[in-house]
C-alpha cells in the first residue's frame, strides 16, 4: 500500500491544550507528514477548540494538519475510551494506529485488538526511574510507578514502538521488546527551519535562557545558584526561565532569597512566536535537569536557533550535543559545572559562535523535519496491510 493510500490515524491524550515537547513534536510530525502525502486523521478526548477552525494549532509558521476527532472518555476509563476508539478506526476506515503517548496506549491496545489493525507507539516517555525522583509524594508516585509497569506491558503488544531516542530505546529493549520492533526516531527534535537565526552581537552581559516545566527534577534551582556564583565573581549575567508548573512558587522564593531579582526573570509561559524571539535575543540555552531527559526538545530548538547549548550528560541530552562541539555537559546537579562552562563561554566568546554554527548545521542534517518524517513513513509502510 502506498503512503498516499495509508488511512493512518494518530492518537493523542491531551493535543492541543497541553503543549509539552511531546505535543509540540506531534505537530510539527503531522506537517512533516501532510507534505509528504499523507494525510493522518487526528483521535483526541480533548474538548478544547483549537484556534483555526477545530484544526491542530500551528507551531509557529508551519502549516495546516488534519481534522482532529473528538472521543467519548478520557485516559484512565480505559473500557468507555477503548469502544469510543474502535467505533472511530471503523467510521474512519483506519488502517493503522499510531499512539502518540501513552497515557492512551492500555484503550488504544484493546481498541485495537478487535479492529486487528497494527498499532505504534511513541516511546517519549523515561523507563525504570522511580517517580519519587520527580517529587511526586507517596503514595501517588507509587501508583504512578505501577500504571508505568502497566504500560510496559502494553508496549510489548504494540506491532513496532519509536523511541524518542536510542537512550530511550535501549531501555525499552533491556526492559523485554524485542530489538527488532523498536526503532529511535527523533520525532522529539524534528524542526522545520524557518529563516535564518539572529546573529549574536558581543556584549559584556552574558544573556542566559532557561526553557521548561517548572519542577524540581529540571533543576532551574541549579542554574539560579549558578547565576549567584557568577554574580558574586562580578560576572555580569542577564537570565530568563520560561515555563510554568508546580516548583515555580519555591523557584521564585530561592531567587529572591538568593538575591538574584534583578538577574533572573520568571518569564512564565510565552507563546512559540516570543519563545523564538528569546532563542535568538540570548547567548546560549542550559538545560540543568538532575534527571535524564527522554530526549530535550529545548535543546534541538536553540540549536535550530543557532545557539549552544549547556545540559546535563545524562539521557537524550548526550546525544543532542555534542560536548565541546556544539555545547557543553555537565554532571546532573552541579551549578559550579554550570557557572565555569559559562565562564568559558564569556572568556572565548568565539566558541560560542563557532558551536551555535556547528549546533545549527547538526540540526540541518540530523533533525530535518521532511527526513524524520520520512523515517515515521517508512515505519507506516511496512506495517500497513497488503
Amino acid at each position: 500500500m502506498d503512503g498516499r493510500d495509508l488511512k493512518v490515524g494518530i492518537l493523542t491524550s491531551f493535543y492541543p491544550e497541553i503543549h509539552g515537547g511531546a505535543e509540540v513534536s506531534l505537530a510539527v510530525l503531522l506537517d512533516g507528514l501532510n507534505k509528504l502525502g499523507l494525510d493522518p486523521v487526528v483521535f483526541t478526548p480533548s474538548r478544547r477548540q483549537s484556534k483555526n477552525n477545530g484544526r491542530i494549532v500551528k507551531i509557529g509558521r508551519l502549516g495546516r494538519t488534519p481534522k482532529i476527532v473528538r472521543l467519548l472518555g478520557f485516559p484512565g476509563l480505559n473500557s468507555i475510551f477503548a469502544r469510543s476508539i474502535s467505533k472511530s478506526l471503523k467510521e474512519h476506515s483506519i488502517d493503522l494506529l499510531h499512539v502518540s503517548d501513552t497515557y492512551a496506549l492500555r484503550a488504544a491496545a484493546r481498541a485495537v485488538s478487535q479492529s486487528k489493525i497494527p498499532i505504534v507507539l511513541s516511546f517519549h516517555n523515561n523507563l525504570n526511574v522511580p517517580n519519587a525522583s520527580y517529587s511526586i509524594p507517596f503514595p501517588l508516585s507509587s501508583w504512578l510507578d505501577s500504571r508505568d509497569k502497566g504500560v510496559l506491558e502494553a508496549a510489548r503488544k504494540c506491532s513496532f514502538t519509536i523511541a524518542t531516542s536510542n537512550y530511550i530505546a535501549q531501555r525499552l529493549i533491556s526492559a523485554g521488546l524485542s530489538p527488532a520492533l523498536v526503532r529511535p526516531i527523533y520525532i522529539g527534535g524534528a524542526i522545520s527551519l524557518v529563516g535564518r537565526p539572529a546573529p549574536r552581537s558581543d556584549r559584556t552581559t552574558m544573556r542566559i535562557l532557561c526553557v521548561g516545566t517548572m519542577q524540581y527534577h529540571k533543576g532551574f534551582q541549579n542554574m539560579a545558584l549558578a547565576a549567584k556564583k557568577l554574580r558574586n565573581e562580578g560576572v555580569p549575567v542577564d537570565t530568563v526561565f520560561v515555563g510554568v508548573g508546580p516548583y515555580l512558587g519555591k523557584l521564585r522564593s530561592l531567587v529572591s532569597r538568593l538575591g538574584l531579582g534583578d538577574t533572573v526573570r520568571l518569564a512564565g509561559h510565552v507563546e512559540w512566536e516570543e519563545l523564538e524571539r528569546l532563542y535568538d535575543w540570548c547567548d546560549m540555552v542550559v538545560i540543568p535537569t538532575i534527571t535524564p531527559e527522554p530526549f530535550g526538545r529545548v535543546a534541538v530548538e536553540a540549536m535550530s536557533r543557532g545557539r549552544p547549548v549547556i545540559g546535563t550528560n545524562a539521557g537524550g541530552l548526550t546525544e543532542i550535543i555534542d560536548d565541546g562541539v556544539t555545547g557543553f555537559l555537565v554532571s546532573p546537579g552541579d551549578p559550579s559545572a554550570i557557572a565555569e562552562k559559562i565562564l568559558t563561554f564569556r572568556n572565548e566568546p568565539h566558541l560560542m559562535n563557532a558551536m551555535g554554527e556547528r549546533a545549527l548545521e547538526k540540526c540541518r542534517v540530523v533533525f530535518d523535519q521532511r527526513m524524520i518524517a520520512g523515517q515515521v513513513l517508512d515505519v507506516y509502510r511496512n506495517l500497513a496491510p497488503n
